[in-house]
């Protein structure tokens, strides 16, 4: 996660939490009874769920772009070739003459480039290819800590909801029996016929509620299974641990102690950061193309023609005879042609291979690039300009991540004040609606009141018994929201 969501650190109770299933040949971290503690539902999501896996990718893709900035500094090295057939006029590769026939060419050649200036450019990219891959494990562990949190979530909406569904069976043992005890009363005349149809009523309204608190932990345990990608259609158990009452131990550490611990020590708020000072980094990188460039190269390269022909030497051959006027004065008129022996220059040549050519045209060069940029269309004063805008929306990025992590501590500690202040006030509503309603039972009983006023002290013990289960999970699930800023241990 690359910003905090407080809606996401902050689910309610009840919420579902989407995910998506992926099939497993068993449930893999969970032990040997197959049933499902917290701590190896958390192990398990932090491996499996598709989010943190996908986390995991983006932190590799951020350390293979280091090692790129890294590998930067390094001389770049190509070879070329090619071979080809001509046919037709063509400019011999070797003689560079002009010539109609048909003849095989080819050429080979190898470059390197070592960069010597970029206007820092490179160093400040490793610089911030570092801060990137750094931040993205930041972001790897945020992730995690963020699929933690729906762990926790969904894991007690379970126990909150078995909670209900025992309430709610409860409920209904009692209101079965009262119904057997009214049907007895009204088969012996004691009663009228409209008090057991009020306590069916009630029985059907039983049966209503248990249906329901069974679906919401159905839903919960559908929720929990996609966070941890197992397939739905296979045996999944809970451990069930014993939650402590929130009146034993009452003591909430102060919001404020709690957010400086998670500015120092939470994952999201050092990436944001880290984001931040990469951005900054971000902007040298832009300015570095202000600066000239320069770098060595060196090559070497040789070619081949089918038409060109290996010299062995030269050798002296006698042409014959030519004649030649001889004149014997400087007028002209007296003149004599003689014949004189004439002698000529002939090439003694050979084929010429492939690689002896090669060998024998090698060329190689070596010397230094000056690029001076003087004129780019301002591409890099607009890049400058992205850069700055690139580093002022990371410093927003790390003001609201700050300000959501503050505003989601103080609302978790405001709220699980609340929460236990509403289970002490639930506890004694339990009580005393408790005692009403097992006085209610004895005068039901005994005909003093009847099954309408009966009912309506028997559905205020359920609110008070849902209300004091409802308080207790909200009061554990803030109770965990700031343990987990605190870099506590999430286990029940």
């Amino acid at each position: 996660m690359k910003k905090l969501s407080k809606k996401a650190l902050l689910l309610a109770l009840g919420l579902s939490l989407a995910g998506a299933p992926i099939a497993m040949a068993q449930q893999q971290g969970a032990g040997g009874d197959g049933i499902w503690s917290l701590e190896e539902a958390i192990n398990h999501a932090k491996t499996n769920n598709l989010n943190i896996r996908q986390s995991s990718l983006n932190r590799d893709l951020d350390r293979a772009d280091l090692n790129q900035a890294k590998f930067s500094r390094l001389p770049t090295i190509n070879a070329n070739g090619n071979y080809s057939f001509n046919t037709g006029s063509f400019q011999d590769p070797v003689t560079f003459s002009l010539l109609t026939q048909n003849a095989r060419t080819a050429n080979a050649s190898i470059n390197a480039n070592l960069p010597l200036f970029a206007g820092f450019q490179t160093v400040n990219q490793i610089k911030q290819s570092t801060l990137n891959a750094e931040a993205s494990e930041q972001e790897f562990l945020s992730a995690q800590n963020d699929i933690t949190i729906q762990i926790v979530t969904a894991y007690l909406n379970i126990l909150f909801a078995n909670e209900q569904m025992s309430i709610s069976e409860l409920q209904r043992g009692l209101t079965q029996q009262q119904l057997n005890r009214t049907r007895t009363l009204f088969k012996a005349g004691s009663v009228a016929e409209n008090a057991v149809l009020d306590i069916e009523s009630q029985l059907a309204t039983d049966e209503l509620n248990f249906i329901t608190a069974q679906n919401q932990r159905d839903i919960a345990r559908l929720s929990l299974m996609q966070l941890l990608n197992i397939p739905t259609n296979q045996e999944f158990q809970i451990e069930i641990p014993q939650i402590p009452e929130p009146d034993e131990n009452p003591v909430i550490v102060d919001g404020g102690q709690v957010y400086d611990v998670a500015l120092q020590t939470l994952p999201a708020i050092r990436a944001v950061d880290l984001r931040l000072r990469s951005s900054e980094k971000g902007i040298d990188v832009a300015r570095g193309a202000y600066y000239p460039r320069l770098s060595l190269f060196a090559g070497a390269g040789s070619r081949y023609a089918s038409t060109s022909r290996r010299l062995l030497g030269l050798e002296q051959v006698n042409q014959g005879l030519q004649p030649q006027v001889v004149y014997y004065d400087e007028a002209g008129t007296r003149s004599e042609t003689l014949y004189f022996p004439q002698f000529g220059v002939q090439r003694i040549e050979s084929d010429y291979p492939l690689f002896r050519q090669f060998d024998d045209n090698l060329s190689t060069q070596v010397g230094l690039a000056l690029q001076i940029p003087i004129l780019n269309s301002f591409q890099t004063r607009l890049n400058v300009q992205r850069a700055k805008i690139s580093q002022q929306n990371a410093q927003l990025n790390a003001d609201i991540a700050r300000n959501n992590l503050r505003q989601t501590i103080e609302q978790a500690y405001v709220d699980a004040i609340a929460a236990q202040r509403r289970y002490a006030a639930a506890r004694e509503q339990v009580n005393a609606s408790e005692k009403n309603y097992r006085n209610a039972e004895l005068r039901l009983n005994s005909g003093i009141i009847n099954t309408v006023d009966f009912n309506v002290i028997a559905n205020s013990y359920r609110t008070a018994q849902s209300s004091l289960v409802q308080a207790k999970y909200e009061y554990t699930f803030k109770l965990k929201v700031l343990d987990f800023y605190q870099g506590k241990d999430l286990s029940l």
